[in-house]
């Protein structure tokens, strides 16, 4: 697993339960209340999809970097 990746979504993904934790207990009674709570909640779950697209990308290309280098320590080696 790259480390580097992990701890980037470690990050996005504290920074996605720090906005939840801000937006839970705002006050929603009023219409202007409710847009702007659920516009935080909305942005902590787009924060998170987006922890999980670049932690995936990150992961995707480490794995075709580790390919990569196996192929040129191996030249015997075909890859598909």
């Amino acid at each position: 697993m790259p480390a580097t990746a992990l701890q980037h979504f470690q990050e996005d993904i504290a920074r996605a339960t720090a906005i939840m934790t801000h937006a839970r207990p705002l006050p929603h009674a009023a219409a202007a209340e409710q847009l702007l709570r659920s516009d935080l909640l909305r942005s902590a779950w787009m924060f998170a999809v987006g922890a999980l697209d670049a932690y995936f990308c990150d992961a995707y290309t480490d794995i075709i970097a580790a390919m990569a280098n196996s192929k040129s320590r191996q030249p015997a080696i075909t890859l598909p």
